[in-house]
């Protein structure tokens, strides 16, 4: 672990954890290490990476295309390291530093001198250069929402990235895979529309071994810049979501990031030293969304009355996959504890069935064979989630379930497929949904993902995952942009116990589960696993450095 300071950015789309249910300031730091590839002779780690048929040879971590190669983090590296177990702490990777001028406008990093790409030629500020120069020439490519407007390079070890405005808030947009740094040798010239780089070069420590369409092998490079990795070996097979229980069962599989519904009894009890389900907090939640640009959800009272009417730990317990309820605030207790307002610390939506009976009386609605009607106009409630997701599945029917019995509310529970979920939501087509809100990596993005009226969308508009609820709040807006102004941490705890406020008492959308990455062990083959709460670090793919440490740590069980 490296001592850093902390740095936030404006969220763009995060990776989000497969949620399948199975079975229903200055910094400076890095990890070094010697030459040379991993120890443990020829033993394999064998693991998902998502739920597919097939695997596409396309390692172009920047083509538009859906369908791409597995786990493109072992190859490519980001600047920094985002601790999501920490409130989006920033620790170096690439960069050995970074440093920020006094108005938060400029940010230097200094690259680290020790790295190479895996063809052996050297890494240094031109290929920094090239890759975020990308996100200016090629707006479509700029997933991570960055929003600066020059990058220069100062000397062969030193970039410069500039802004118009504060961006303090972006420093954790250069720790994802939506930054991560690429080749200028490799890529300059390449269509990055149609290109598949099936050949790719990196600086992490894994190249490709196999590439077949049913296994995709990595093998440890030589001269990784950084420690070694323990497993030499990662076999990566096309699997789809109701084989992997079974696979993990008899070992066929070491890892697996999947909710599973009573693992600890289908899986865990089978053999408790080796069978291991996990569950680590992403920063966010599983959010109630309502629409505030549609009646009768534009209504206070109603928003009020509807989360007051249901309970979230009786809604998980009907598939318990192992995480817990949210904090109100929509602000994940193990992410920021220590920002929290003291009196939100502990607070989850509970059912309170005289609050909900006489919010609904303040709102001015009635009930009338299920449906909210006011001034002779009679509104019908429904509920969409996404259809593969069988915990939402559960979840959903308790939400009817407890509506109907403490309001008399008819809620109409509509499945959709994940492909045409996002488009409805983004473009406003829901009346109430579940859906994932804010994120681990610091306040500001979490709350103005969520709320900041610049992204709020007209009906039919996509709202591109940003403030989907069609938020609009003068208040809210004039404390975002304090805060993403400012790095001072006491300030920040200041700004975010206003923004809780509103999120808790106004109720733009309800935060009901807490969001985590599922993880599934099969440890009778590799043991060190990080534990949740005490290692620091996540062991998904998706965190490309985090899985790097535990790559590095683990070790072989026999």
């Amino acid at each position: 672990m490296f001592p850093c300071e902390k740095g936030r950015r404006r969220l763009g789309v995060v990776g989000i954890a497969v949620s399948l249910t199975l079975g229903a300031g200055a910094c400076t730091g890095g990890t070094t290490g010697s030459a040379g590839g991993a120890a443990s002779g020829g033993r394999a780690l064998t693991m998902t990476a998502g739920a597919v048929t097939t695997w596409v040879r396309n390692f172009n971590i920047y083509s538009p295309a859906s369908d791409k190669s597995p786990a493109p983090r072992l190859i490519f590296e980001p600047l920094v390291r985002v601790d999501y177990t920490k409130g989006a702490e920033i620790e170096p990777w690439l960069a050995k530093s970074f440093d920020w001028n006094d108005d938060g406008t400029e940010l230097t990093f200094h690259l680290r001198s020790d790295v190479s790409w895996s063809d052996g030629q050297r890494f240094d500020a031109d290929d920094v250069l090239f890759t975020l120069q990308l996100m200016l020439d090629k707006p479509e490519l700029n997933l991570a929402g960055v929003s600066y407007k020059k990058v220069t390079k100062v000397d062969a070890r030193t970039v410069k990235v500039s802004w118009d405005h504060p961006a303090y808030t972006e420093l954790s947009s250069f720790g994802t895979g939506h930054l991560d740094i690429v080749p200028e040798h490799q890529w300059a010239g390449k269509d990055l529309k149609s290109w598949t780089n099936p050949e790719p070069v990196g600086t992490g420590p894994y190249t490709v071994g196999n590439f077949g369409s049913q296994q995709v092998t990595y093998r440890a490079r030589d001269h990784y810049w950084g420690k070694p990795v323990a497993v030499p070996t990662i076999k990566i097979p096309a699997v789809l979501g109701d084989a992997t229980q079974p696979k993990l069962l008899s070992g066929e599989l070491d890892l697996a990031t999947a909710a599973w519904t009573n693992a600890d009894k289908e899986f865990v009890a089978k053999n408790p030293k080796t069978n291991l389900y996990r569950v680590y907090a992403q920063g966010g939640s599983t959010a109630l969304y309502f629409n505030n640009a549609v009646a009768p959800y534009n209504n206070v009272h109603v928003r009020r009355a509807i989360s007051a009417a249901v309970d979230a730990g009786k809604m998980l317990a009907l598939s318990n996959t192992g995480q817990a309820a949210a904090n109100i605030t929509g602000l994940d207790e193990q992410t920021y504890g220590d920002i929290i307002a003291e009196q939100y610390r502990g607070k989850i939506n509970k059912q309170d069935v005289g609050l909900a009976k006489k919010e609904l009386a303040a709102s001015g609605y009635q009930v009338k064979d299920g449906k909210l009607v006011k001034d002779g106009k009679s509104y019908p409630l429904e509920l969409k989630f996404i259809q593969e997701y069988a915990n939402w599945q559960a979840f959903a029917r308790g939400f009817a379930d407890q509506a109907g019995k403490s309001l008399g509310l008819a809620v109409k529970l509509s499945p959709v497929q994940s492909s045409s979920f996002d488009p409805e939501v983004n473009e406003g087509d829901f009346g109430m949904a579940f859906n994932y809100a804010g994120s681990g990596t610091g306040v500001y993005n979490a709350y103005s993902s969520m709320l900041d009226s610049k992204y709020a969308k007209p009906i039919g508009t996509n709202s591109n995952f940003n403030n989907t609820v069609r938020w609009r709040d003068p208040k809210t807006d004039e404390l975002l942009d304090k805060l993403r102004r400012t790095d001072d941490t006491e300030r920040i705890k200041k700004l975010s116990a206003e923004l809780e406020k509103i999120v808790a008492e106004q109720v733009p959308l309800r935060p009901l589960f807490q969001t985590v990455w599922f993880v599934d062990i099969n440890a009778s083959r590799w043991r060190g696993w990080p534990e949740p709460g005490e290692s620091g670090y996540v062991p998904h793919f998706i965190n490309g450095p985090d899985f790097t440490m535990t790559l590095q740590n683990l070790k072989p069980a026999t």
